[in-house]
């Protein structure tokens, strides 16, 4: 938690409160992380508590929400290589030497088309599995 900047008194040397480093400090004590991309594929690497409340009384909800958490990895990191190619495409449009060959490796690169099925697929599971989760809920 941050302390308002009024009633902090930062010693020298020492970054005030109200600082984009502090600010920064204290995200990452916080251990929560800013991008909703990096939480998704953090998610798989900690454990995933099951909040309190309605989905507690939920049966076999450890199960869902692993399989939940996976839908959600995958279909990130699809995203992410997809991301990938535009950025690549929009580099290669944007160089002052932009060459023949460069496009014509883009434009032949069928792998995005493998990511976008794999998008399109855990999109469509991630889907299911809600709709299953939403009916288990009372």
């Amino acid at each position: 938690m941050l302390i308002p900047a009024s009633t902090t008194h930062a010693a020298p040397g020492e970054a005030d409160a109200s600082s984009p480093a502090a600010a920064e400090s204290e995200r990452r004590v916080s251990g929560r992380r800013g991008r909703a991309r990096d939480r998704l594929l953090d998610r798989g690497s900690h454990p995933t508590a099951v909040p309190a409340g309605t989905l507690s009384r939920v049966r076999d909800i450890e199960n869902m929400l692993l399989f939940i958490d996976d839908d959600l990895r995958e279909t990130a990191l699809a995203m992410t290589r997809i991301e990938d190619y535009l950025t690549r495409t929009l580099q290669t449009l944007e160089s002052p030497e932009i060459r023949r060959e460069h496009v014509h490796a883009l434009a032949s690169e069928t792998r995005v088309l493998d990511h976008l099925d794999l998008l399109s697929e855990t999109l469509e599971s991630l889907r299911r599995r809600l709709a299953k989760l939403s009916t288990t809920m009372k």
